[in-house]
């Protein structure tokens, strides 16, 4: 009798087996999630797991050389999930505006600081990607309402400072956006298309237009009616290294302002529309169960643009994630 052969599996333990492999498997692909700093336009459909979130300041240095413009934007955004699928934004803006020839006079060169248009967004998650793996399963898709609050100075402004001391346009916005995001080892691909609604708003000498350059000559004072407001944006990231979040991305994003408002009729500000191309990189450290640092930067260059200012926009972020007991945002694989 050879002891050392080996006993036929029965039908039941192969089944077993079989099971315990596919959802192996399964788990395997769910874990890849690598915690990096995503697009810097472009949102993620996916929503943090309760208690789980982070703080993230962004920094986008708009230079406008044509009219010897900068503007330093920092909006300082903090992200909380509060149930399964749901999140809740907050965005707390800061402008440094430094203005000089030749939109100044006699080579003057002024500067301002403030705060700009609070906003908030929630966001709903319906659908989940749950195959990390395969580019034509289905992908991560969600709803986010926006809320924009005209915190941001836009009246009485100081004429010897050139429309430096402007930090918002002084409008109640409201928008809806569609997200979605298809993870594909060690690939990821993003997409956002939104639709902004901005109210009228009263207005002063020295207002500069959403547009960038048209100004409300000196004298005059009128109700402002901004046309509808379309965003899209997408990104494609390849990400090198899953255990320190090191990838690089290459991301689209664009606005198109129409000279039609979706509820209040014909617009009489400028309508305009442009199309950025943006080169980012990212990492990750440091990156442990509960909480991780995440890097990024890049360059907005303009590639298309109407009635717009032509900018080039170096940017950088540094995002701080705290995971809560009910889930992770990355798996540190």
């Amino acid at each position: 009798m050879n002891l050392f052969r080996r006993k036929p599996l029965s039908f039941y333990r192969v089944i077993l087996l079989l099971l315990a492999h596919t959802c192996c498997v399964a788990q395997e692909r769910l874990n890849w999630a690598p915690l990096t700093s995503g697009p810097f336009y472009t949102g993620t459909a996916d929503a943090d797991p309760p208690q789980s979130g982070y703080v993230e300041p962004f920094f986008y240095d708009s230079l406008t050389s044509s009219l010897g413009q900068t503007n330093l934007y920092m909006p300082q955004r903090v992200s909380f999930g509060i149930i399964n699928n749901l999140e809740i934004d907050f965005y707390v803006p800061f402008d440094y505006n430094r203005i000089g020839p030749p939109s100044t006079a006699n080579g003057q060169i002024e500067t301002a600081t403030g705060m700009g248009n609070l906003h908030f967004e929630l966001k709903k998650q319906f659908m989940k990607d749950d195959d990390h793996y395969h580019f034509w399963a289905r992908p991560s898709l969600a709803i986010t309402y926006i809320q924009f609050i005209p915190t941001g100075k836009y009246q009485n402004l100081n004429p010897k400072l050139f429309g430096a001391d402007q930090y918002g346009n002084g409008t109640y916005n409201e928008g809806l956006n569609l997200l979605a995001r298809k993870q594909f080892k060690p690939f990821e691909g993003y997409f956002q298309f939104g639709d902004i609604v901005e109210d009228p708003n009263h207005v002063g000498s020295g207002y500069t237009y959403n547009n960038g350059f048209t100004v409300v000559p000196n004298g005059e004072h009128l109700r402002v009616v901004n046309g509808n407001l379309l965003y899209y944006s997408g990104a494609f990231e390849d990400v090198l290294n899953s255990k320190r979040g090191l990838g690089y991305l290459v991301e689209y994003n664009g606005e198109s302002q129409s000279k039609t408002n979706l509820f209040f009729g014909h617009a009489n500000a400028p309508s305009w529309t442009y199309l950025d191309i943006s080169p980012e990189a990212e990492y990750t450290w440091p990156n442990n169960k509960n909480f991780s640092i995440t890097w990024g930067g890049g360059v907005t260059l303009t590639a298309a643009e109407t009635g717009y200012t032509h900018t080039k926009t170096p940017m950088f972020t540094i995002t701080f994630y705290r995971n809560g007991k009910f889930g992770y945002r990355g798996s540190g694989e």
